[in-house]
């Protein structure tokens, strides 16, 4: 299934106008054609006025010399007037007065204003600031490593994937993945499969198998986004890296882990998911609130979930928020409008969009109605191992499928 992007509609811009023909002089109301009467405020006419009543010359009942006066304003107006005349004209030519030319000179700024203004809401792609770490010990192109670096006061790990055909004279995306909760990275990558997709892919490993935000966490509130962080900046000075295209997904655990960097890292992803996500409180506060975007986000639930309950609940001490209320939370971070549009799909799943999100972001959910605690799809029954007992797998869709068209449709504005 292809997910598309709503686009924003947006009103014409009004047409500009074309310079018009030059107005002659405004008649006012005494009839004399000269509209305001000021010339006879003139000081210098008070002084003609004066030399007229002596001389006693007068023509139609007015002084000669007033007549004579207006006659020479007259020729110098309508001189004046073809003058500006002309250089309207020339400055339209080669429309000139032609109507046809002039309406097509209309019609073509129509055309560029519209133009103008649908480039004016494609987002511009931007770059993360990744910074720079220690260069990684990687694989070869089209395999996988496990690899190490140092954190804080810890040696992290993950399974670094570098996709096939991989050159230094291309830019390549990055995708950081986060396993469940008493999963592990090298699980996680192999169920998932992210390493077949055109993508330099890092499968995280968790302190404990688990990741902060949790109630079983290992890890204090901080220390798997400075992880995260130092991931990147490795991942930057070794490769040839796509800083408009950092994604980030996760499953349960990992889910609730990709939430809370949507959250507290809104400039640095370009596009997360999570799949039968955990959302405890630590997983959704203290959100950058300024950032002006949010990464697009596509959630992942089944309505048959026995471990993470679709509609919310509690587990470990901890209470955990409904998939539906994190996304409308998630939705609202990106300014989309509050009701998503629905739709079916194959089996029993609907897919939920909000549109109207800020430009080039989307918020998208899907409701899996024969999913339980795994990732659809994975045929291993290797995915949910933090479940009490045996759920059911959705074969309805393929979450690494979804999973990547949603992600990689995203570039960082």
């Amino acid at each position: 299934m292809q997910q598309s992007n709503p686009q924003e509609s947006r009103d014409l811009p009004p047409v500009r106008r074309t310079s018009g023909p030059v107005p002659g002089p405004r008649p006012d109301s005494t009839g004399d054609g000269w509209g305001d009467g000021r010339e006879d405020s003139w000081d210098g006419d008070r002084e003609d006025h004066r030399d007229e009543d002596h001389d006693g010359d007068y023509a139609g009942g007015r002084p000669a010399g007033r007549v004579r006066r207006r006659v020479t304003r007259s020729l110098g107006v309508l001189t004046a007037t073809v003058m500006v005349g002309v250089l309207v004209w020339a400055g339209h030519s080669p429309a000139g007065e032609n109507q046809a030319a002039l309406r097509e000179y209309r019609e073509q700024t129509v055309r560029e204003n519209a133009v103008a203004a649908s480039e004016s809401i494609v987002p511009t792609a931007a770059e993360a600031d990744l910074g720079t770490g220690p260069r990684l010990d990687g694989p070869a192109p089209g395999h996988s490593k496990r690899i190490s670096l140092r954190s804080g006061d810890r040696t992290r790990e993950g399974v670094l994937s570098v996709p096939e055909g991989y050159t230094p004279e291309k830019s390549y995306p990055v995708l950081l993945t986060y396993h469940g909760y008493r999963e592990t990275a090298q699980g996680f990558h192999d169920y998932a499969g992210f390493d077949r997709k055109p993508v330099i892919t890092v499968s995280m490993q968790g302190v404990g198998d688990a990741w902060e935000g949790a109630p079983y966490s290992k890890t204090k509130d901080g220390e798997d986004i400075r992880f995260t962080r130092d991931m990147l900046a490795a991942l930057n000075t070794t490769y040839n890296v796509d800083r408009s295209r950092i994604y980030a997904a996760g499953m349960s655990n990992g889910g609730g882990m990709v939430a809370k960097l949507a959250c507290r890292e809104p400039r640095l992803f370009a596009a997360v998911a999570a799949v039968a996500g955990a959302y405890y409180s630590g997983t959704r506060t203290n959100c950058v609130e300024d950032a002006g975007r949010a990464p697009s986000f596509l959630e992942i639930h089944g309505t048959k979930d026995e471990t993470i309950n679709y509609g919310g609940g509690s587990r470990h001490g901890g209470t955990y928020m409904a998939a539906r209320d994190l996304v409308e939370d998630v939705a609202s971070r990106n300014h989309c409008q509050s009701t998503p549009v629905t739709t079916a799909l194959a089996g029993d799943v609907r897919r939920q969009q909000w549109p109207m999100c800020s430009p080039g972001t989307s918020v998208v959910h899907l409701r899996v109605g024969d999913g339980g605690h795994t990732w659809p799809g994975d045929a291993s029954g290797a995915s949910g191992a933090a479940s009490d007992s045996a759920e059911v797998t959705s074969y309805s869709l393929d979450a690494t499928t979804e999973v990547w068209t949603f992600l990689s449709g995203h570039r960082l504005t």
